[in-house]
């Protein structure tokens, strides 16, 4: 039974990550305790989150960033690339953002814009908690919006706007519709079937959520964990049999060892579910 939760575990925390929404709601105290505590409020300084960064790079990284950060501007606007760079290899997306969105004041452009909402959007999935994750999806959708107004057929904004949506705002509805418009556009746009193949499974409708998988095996055949999440799909469904056949496959197909072991005791249980009837 362990592997069979940790297979599940795998599957909605996947899901999750990349489609659910995030509620973050404080435990309830007692009565007496309600009365006596203010409230907390959340705060986020982004300045203060600049400096953290900053402060925290690599001496000799630090001392680029400040040298290059003289010479940026409309004369070398290509030192902004230089400095986001760095964060990026530090694994600091949301300054990374910052020094893109300040190239945009010398070179508003699609690829600055989307370099910028890329980073924000990074930088949310990334977050410590609802105060970061709320400001940062906040700015990756600004700037998705302004890939869009540049770029209407820009797929791939609009995808990431519409998870954006779905996950970090209270209108998922409005991320769901965008996520529908760029698979009526390109139906082979894997991103998109993905994430609507993880909110179907995530609204109870697995039916749906097997016909998108099943797509982006078919746009790519390479997605081998398409197989976990369609035997999974199709478990929910009580269809054991097709479940088993697609677990088997992506266990015949995959050399991650650890995975596959995990992968063999879900089947093992279907099998035994299925052997009982």
């Amino acid at each position: 039974m362990g592997g069979v939760r940790k297979i599940q575990v795998i599957l909605v925390v996947i899901a999750v990550v990349i489609t659910g929404i995030i509620y973050l709601a404080p435990k309830k105290p007692d009565q007496q305790k309600q009365v006596e505590l203010p409230p907390v409020m959340e705060v986020f300084s982004f300045d203060q989150y600049l400096k953290d960064s900053r402060n925290q790079l690599p001496w000799e990284s630090g001392s680029k960033v400040d040298s290059m950060a003289k010479l940026a501007g409309n004369d070398q606007p290509a030192m902004y690339d230089s400095i986001a760079s760095i964060f990026d290899i530090e694994g600091k997306p949301a300054s990374a953002a910052w020094y893109y969105e300040q190239k945009v004041n010398v070179d508003p452009s699609e690829s600055t814009y989307l370099n910028t909402a890329y980073r924000y959007f990074d930088a949310f999935k990334a977050a410590k908690d609802s105060a970061e994750s709320g400001f940062f999806v906040s700015k990756a959708i600004e700037n998705y919006k302004k890939v869009l107004e540049i770029n209407p057929d820009n797929l791939n904004a609009k995808t990431d706007l519409g998870i954006c949506y779905v996950e970090g705002t209270p209108q998922p509805m409005q991320g769901i519709t965008l996520l529908r418009e760029v698979v009526e556009t390109n139906p082979d746009h894997e991103y998109a079937q993905l994430n609507l193949g993880f909110l179907s499974m995530k609204s109870g409708q697995f039916e749906k959520a097997a016909e998108r998988f099943t797509k982006v095996l078919e746009i790519n055949p390479a997605r081998i964990d398409m197989y976990i999440y369609l035997g999974e799909a199709q478990a929910r469904m009580g269809n054991n049999e097709k479940a088993v056949e697609n677990l088997e496959m992506f266990t015949n197909l995959s050399g991650d060892r650890e995975l596959v072991a995990e992968v063999q005791n879900y089947i093992d249980e279907l099998k035994g579910k299925r052997s009982e009837k």
